[in-house]
């Protein structure tokens, strides 16, 4: 069977290599003993012959909907021919003793000494809804860098920012991967790869414009997440009176600040009292995926490509499309920040 992934196709995840139907896990298994695990985002294709993964494979939920609000919130900037990816830590989980960082930061550290051989290829998905992943690229590092958030005790949390960048290849051959893991060979590599390893030159998705090789010292960069007070989480609340915007959620545990311009893209506005609903997390998280909008006259607006299993989802976003938020009396948001926000959303 000639497989291959090609950037922006979505492909059948089972969660099973077993099943037939199934182009994900199964494929990449394919004639090999072992594949890859149903388990986290990152994850190894591993080598009878060496330690060193045969490739690395990066799923991301960057556009999914989770029932949890996560910090970590990855850049897949495929047009533009970069990833931003983060790595696995909690505060039970330190980010420098996580196994799974240790995995990209090992080739991180390979490409920055100049072993590029030893560097595994690196795969990127999406996961756009449960069932599926789409393919963003063939990947190779850039440089990395640590950064915090802080949590709801206040603790700072670091964690590992990987950036990539994608190769100017729009498939990979998946026997490719296969060869790999029993041989080693690179007969089945796209060029834009094997270019990478013996020259350390970056023809970068998706034009092919040759990116200057980074050699020498690994980059490192230690920068804090942009965070608001305390005294604001709990003004912004009682404005609302502890309820979410579109569903009326009053449970405060589940509530979050949902900002419209983000903080990380514009970091005055963090605190701007017309920059902010309420949202449970649920509904925070389908916000900012761009799954539904909110329009500058307070209506929701749904993406036609949302079509959510889950009836809560359907009840609370699919069929209230056009219906007016009633915001509280107290409560004012700029439409100049909706505007903004939604010149960017490409189905509106």
């Amino acid at each position: 069977m000639s497989s291959t992934y090609t950037i922006g196709n979505r492909y059948r995840d089972t969660g099973s290599y077993r099943k037939q139907e199934d182009q994900f896990l199964r494929w990449i298994r394919g004639p090999l003993d072992s594949g890859i695990k149903n388990v986290g985002g990152i994850r190894d294709l591993g080598t009878n012959r060496s330690d060193i993964p045969a490739a690395l494979v990066l799923v991301s939920n960057d556009k999914g909907v989770s029932q949890h609000d996560d910090p970590w919130e990855d850049t897949l900037a495929v047009d533009s021919g970069y990833i931003s990816y983060w790595g696995d830590a909690k505060a039970n989980n330190p980010y420098d003793e996580s196994d799974q960082n240790d995995k990209i930061k090992e080739a991180f550290d390979r490409k920055a000494s100049g072993r590029r051989e030893e560097v595994p290829p690196v795969l990127v998905f999406r996961k756009p809804e449960s069932g599926t992943v789409e393919f963003c690229g063939l990947c190779v590092p850039d440089h990395l860098e640590v950064r915090s958030y802080q949590d709801d005790s206040g603790a700072q949390i670091p964690n590992y920012l990987f950036h990539f960048s994608i190769l100017n290849t729009q498939s990979v051959p998946v026997s490719w991967l296969h060869d790999r893991a029993q041989t080693n060979s690179a007969e089945q590599a796209p060029e834009v790869w094997k270019q990478w390893v013996r020259t350390g030159e970056v023809q970068q998705w998706p034009t092919g414009e040759l990116l200057d090789p980074v050699g020498g010292n690994l980059r490192r960069y230690e920068r804090s997440e942009v965070v608001v007070s305390d005294a604001f989480r709990a003004e912004t609340f009682e404005r609302y009176g502890y309820a979410c915007t579109v569903t009326g959620i009053q449970e405060e545990p589940l509530l979050d600040l949902a900002h419209i311009l983000s903080r990380s893209q514009r970091p005055d506005l963090a605190e701007h009292p017309e920059n902010v609903f309420v949202m449970n997390s649920l509904h925070h998280r389908a916000f900012d995926a761009n799954l539904f909008t909110i329009d500058s006259d307070y209506r929701i607006r749904v993406s036609p490509s949302f079509d959510p299993a889950h009836p809560f989802l359907k009840e609370t976003i699919v069929k209230q499309q056009g219906e007016r938020l009633a915001l509280p009396p107290n409560v004012q948001i700029r439409p100049l920040f909706l505007e903004v926000l939604n010149a960017g959303i490409s189905w509106l």
